[in-house]
């Protein structure tokens, strides 16, 4: 069954070697796998109770569209950037600092922002169906947003010298880098797990079936089956 297509429009069957274009409807026949249930078989479904709408179905473990696959990526690169050079201390003495080091410093609060995406990875990771993606977008987005929410305190707050030893530093290329990934991933958070997937348009259960009424199939071609 891998192997059939089916036509989008009428439902109609064909094996590989038939053709990829639909004999009925004149258009590009499409994998059968990749078509919502008709409305027939959601009818039955419904009846039966086990009706699945399209957003609920489980996806496999490696689906990364729908920004699934992006947000891990993401996350990933936002956990290589904390431990990216993010300050160039020049006085009292030269030294590179990165994320990592400032937190483990009096900037415990950066801590926030590597956990949001530790958080991130088996929360995304985890979530199987559309509607679940579409779930979790708000606490998915402000995960994402919390380095770029320290980043901008650091840039507009510098931090100043508590003591008479002066100190001069500056911001470098890990801190930069830190927060464009935080600004993509959060806004492809936003829209974390896509639009709700089209229900299957309703089948006109009224089409002729009879090869005799149609004059540009032969009489002795095999009929294709319907998708239901």
């Amino acid at each position: 069954m891998a192997a059939l297509r089916a036509c989008p429009f009428c439902r109609t069957l064909y094996r590989p070697d038939e053709g990829r274009r639909c004999q009925e409807c004149d258009v590009d026949l499409v994998p059968l796998e990749s078509l919502p249930l008709s409305e027939e078989a959601r009818a039955e479904a419904e009846l039966e109770g086990e009706i699945v709408l399209p957003e609920h179905a489980p996806l496999p473990w490696n689906a990364f569209g729908r920004g699934r696959g992006a947000l891990l990526v993401l996350s990933l690169l936002g956990l290589f950037s904390f431990f990216m050079p993010w300050v160039e201390l020049v006085r009292p003495e030269a030294e590179l600092r990165s994320g990592f080091d400032l937190a483990r410093g009096r900037a415990g609060w950066l801590w926030a922002g590597a956990t949001g995406y530790f958080v991130l990875l088996p929360l995304v990771f985890t979530r199987r169906t559309i509607a679940a993606l579409r779930g979790i977008r708000v606490i998915a987005t402000l995960l994402a947003s919390l380095t770029l929410a320290q980043v901008a305190v650091l840039l507009l707050l510098p931090p100043r010298p508590r003591s008479i030893v002066p100190v001069e530093l500056h911001y470098t290329w890990g801190l930069y880098l830190s927060g464009a990934i935080s600004l993509v991933a959060t806004s492809i958070a936003l829209r974390l797990g896509g639009s709700l997937p089209e229900l299957a348009a309703p089948v006109d259960t009224d089409h002729d079936n009879d090869n005799d009424t149609e004059p540009n199939v032969p009489a002795d071609t095999p009929r294709p089956r319907t998708l239901h």
